[in-house]
């Protein structure tokens, strides 16, 4: 599919989180549950993309002033929204998704291959969630050994309430309330929740883990392990 014209979301400020990576918060026109684009800097001097949001000139400017983008990661089937515009701005660069998704990202933006082409040696490196075959979580390790885990929409840290109908809605499914594995992640996405609840747990007892940036919702910079080993205990009872 043609990629469409430049479109930025609304969309806060690129903002530095830990050395060598950076966020973007934007609004979701489908739900009120906001969308977030994290980059990180590669081993080869590049930048990776995770979950591309079409951004302002002025904020485009400043991930570009970081290096070149070499990397579009797609987090999942159903992030793909703006992956074709950044293909299209960034020809060389490098599209990948995790196996069981990538025939739907390939409706939208060709493929080049999985997760396992981006640069060794870098500070991010990934595993892939257990029991969760369309997804993976990204662990970025800074110089001080401090640890920030960057998920998709296998753990979500919605608030209570959220506003609209749209809000009442995102409520009602379960999606609200906090650091959690939603009903819809565990309905369409979780295929074995013992194996997914073993891995939150093992991703709890990093001793380096100081921040969770979720799929949607506030990044979590307290009681990071505490917010995995609650979402496993609830997930394993689910």
């Amino acid at each position: 599919m043609a990629p469409g014209p430049w479109q930025a979301a609304s969309h806060g400020p690129l903002t530095e989180v830990a050395p060598g990576l950076w966020i973007v918060d934007a609004t979701l026109d489908l739900l009120p549950i906001g969308r977030r684009m994290t980059v990180w800097r590669t081993a080869d001097g590049g930048l990776a993309v995770h979950s591309a949001v079409a951004c302002d000139d002025a904020t485009m400017a400043a991930i570009d002033a970081r290096g070149p983008v070499r990397w579009i990661v797609v987090p999942s089937g159903h992030h793909r929204l703006d992956a074709p515009r950044f293909k299209a701005r960034y020809p060389d660069a490098q599209v990948v998704a995790m196996p069981a998704s990538q025939a739907r990202v390939a409706q939208r933006v060709a493929v080049d291959g999985d997760y396992g082409r981006l640069p060794a040696g870098g500070a991010v490196t990934f595993e892939p969630l257990a029991g969760v075959p369309a997804e993976a979580v990204f662990i970025h390790r800074a110089d001080d050994a401090t640890e920030t885990l960057i998920f998709n929409d296998g753990f979500m840290n919605l608030p209570d309430r959220l506003p609209g109908v749209k809000g009442w809605v995102v409520k009602l499914i379960g999606s609200t309330g906090g650091p959690k594995v939603t009903w819809t992640a565990r309905t369409f996405l979780v295929k074995d929740r013992p194996a997914y609840a073993a891995q939150l747990r093992a991703l709890a007892a990093r001793p380096g883990l100081r921040r969770i940036i979720p799929g949607h919702g506030a990044v979590i910079t307290d009681g990071a392990a505490a917010a995995l080993a609650g979402a496993a205990d609830r997930l394993h009872r689910a």
